[in-house]
């Protein structure tokens, strides 16, 4: 759905992303990247100093801030970043 957060069109699929949060400062959802990067809403600043902070890859997001504005994305969502 367009203008959906990853986060919700996550937890949509019954996927058990942690969140803690919200607001993107925490990191605890971040996910990669693997296609349709082009198909989200830019980095904005706050979740670009917490990516830099947690020194993630090029390819992370957060899902509570990264926005799908249009079209297919295919995610992977860490280990680290599933519910325990």
């Amino acid at each position: 759905m367009p203008d959906s957060s990853l986060l919700s069109l996550l937890k949509g699929k019954r996927v058990p992303i942690a969140t803690s949060c919200g607001l993107g400062s925490c990191g605890t959802d971040m996910v990669l990247v693997v296609q349709g990067e082009e198909n989200l809403t830019p980095i904005g600043a706050t979740e670009a100093r917490t990516l830099a902070e947690m020194e993630a890859p090029a390819n992370a997001r957060l899902a509570c801030m990264a926005r799908l504005m249009d079209g297919d994305i295919e995610l992977e969502v860490p280990e680290d970043s599933l519910q325990a």
